[in-house]
């Protein structure tokens, strides 16, 4: 079966599945297409509801596509990103792209709001990224794409979104899409899911769900009150119902219960709220959510027989990690398969530089330059090696206990509580001084003797 699944800039990626295919293999495959690792904070949306009810629900990636979305193939999907991270904690530059992509949607359907100050720089960025640098003789494509930015502008804010253009002039894209997502993240409301519901009394509410806590705000998006996930005691829902219990201030607990346009918005809430306190406030994700699940009828009535059936199961929860855990997992998973990717740019242009200065006819070229640029590679490995593994910038110097694993250094050993392979509880430090601390030094010697023999290289040729 095929899957149309369309990004935040409105392209569209076909993807074909088996029919039983679950939703992780369509968000793997559409991840892979984009030379994305992280995948872990994007989601697949689908359209829920009907009507004025209608609106994109987050497509549970545990559980077959087939029974949850209505209708025959190709499913049409939407490709967007479900758990926000200030921007530092992104090491791919094609996810710095997609939170970018994602944030510049959002603003510009008014989802997401800045005050007027915030909102010239935000705009400015997008400009820079999108037309490059401000030209002052291209006033009519400014009148023109500015607007296109923010749901509401007048002149003044057009005048201002100039003004901010033109100081960063020769940003570069990459880095104006990095500042915009860094701008937004200081916003109120990033990274928050917004629900319409009525309180007890029938009044038009709406529950904000995001990476601090709950906020309970008027049908004009006012705050009403914020609940932190601290304070949270249990929350359920039966039917289109949803109730929150909240520790208050007093001592005391209170529930408050919420009434929702259907059954499947009252879910997609009570998802919304577990994934998000796991993913942002615990440690690991609890077996207890990971292992969640329901039947349906028919999977019921096989359960009667053999309790460990998968047949009609639905895996209630999809959050697998929680955002340390996904960084950790990540930064391992691009260094121990990425390194040479990483390394790819800097030795293709080394090689053009040399390509340049190379003037050798032979396709055999014996001048050596090759080889200098291939130990320069190797060397860059080995000192890579012997570097703490959280700041990567001193020399492992500390032995975890009881693990024994030796990844750190002694500053960064002293900050942390687990050890980051194992995760076993860190109950002392010990420094230790290895013969790897004599090897760095032979490989800086080897470095400046590499350097000094590409330079020969090219001088002799």
């Amino acid at each position: 079966m095929w899957c149309f699944v369309s990004r935040p800039d409105s392209v569209l990626l076909e993807v074909e599945l088996e029919p039983k295919a679950c939703g992780q293999e369509c968000l793997d495959k559409v991840c892979k297409k984009l030379g994305i690792v992280e995948v872990d904070y994007f989601g697949l949306q689908y359209s829920g509801g009907k009507g004025t009810d209608a609106r994109p629900l987050w497509l549970n990636t545990r559980n077959r596509l087939s029974r949850q979305l209505d209708g025959p193939p190709p499913y049409r999907l939407r490709f967007r990103v479900k758990f926000f991270v200030p921007p530092h904690l992104l090491l791919q530059e094609a996810t710095r792209h997609m939170f970018y992509l994602h944030l510049k949607e959002d603003l510009a359907e008014g989802r997401l709001t800045a005050p007027t100050n915030k909102a010239a720089r935000i705009a400015a960025l997008i400009a820079q990224a999108e037309t490059g640098d401000y030209d002052c003789n291209n006033a009519d494509l400014y009148a023109s794409c500015y607007p296109a930015y923010l749901p509401t502008w007048s002149n003044d804010l057009l005048s201002a979104i100039a003004a901010e253009h033109d100081k960063i002039r020769g940003m570069k894209r990459a880095t104006a899409e990095y500042n915009m997502v860094k701008e937004c993240s200081e916003l109120e409301g990033y990274g928050q899911e917004n629900y319409a519901v009525k309180d007890s009394s029938g009044i038009n509410m709406h529950i904000g769900v995001g990476p601090e806590g709950i906020l309970l705000m008027d049908d004009d998006l006012n705050t009403i009150q914020s609940v932190l996930f601290t304070q949270v005691q249990m929350a359920t829902h039966a039917g289109k119902c949803f109730f929150l219990t909240i520790l208050e201030t007093t001592g005391t607990n209170t529930t408050l219960g919420f009434k929702l346009p259907n059954t499947k918005m009252a879910n997609a809430l009570y998802r919304a709220v577990t994934e998000k306190h796991a993913f942002y406030r615990c440690e690991t994700v609890r077996s207890a959510v990971i292992t969640q699940f329901s039947r349906d009828f028919k999977g019921t009535l096989v359960s009667l027989f053999n309790e460990n059936t998968v047949v009609g199961k639905k895996y209630v929860f999809d959050v697998r990690r929680t955002c340390r855990e996904v960084y950790e997992e990540t930064r391992r998973l691009l260094y121990t398969r990425g390194m040479a990717v990483q390394l790819q740019p800097d030795t293709a242009n080394s090689l053009n530089n040399l390509a340049e200065g190379c003037r050798c006819d032979d396709i055999d070229c014996r001048c050596g330059c090759v080889e200098a640029v291939e130990l320069q590679e190797r060397i860059c490995k080995l000192e890579e090696a012997l570097l703490c593994r959280v700041c990567m910038d001193e020399e492992i110097s500390t032995v975890f206990s009881p693990c024994g694993h030796v990844v750190c250094c002694d500053e960064c050993a002293a900050c942390l509580e687990v050890c980051p392979l194992c995760r076993t509880g860190v109950e002392r430090t010990q420094h230790i001084f290895l013969p790897a601390q004599i090897s760095r030094l032979d490989i800086e010697s080897c470095t400046q003797q590499g350097r000094d023999s590409l330079q020969c290289s090219l001088v002799s040729t």
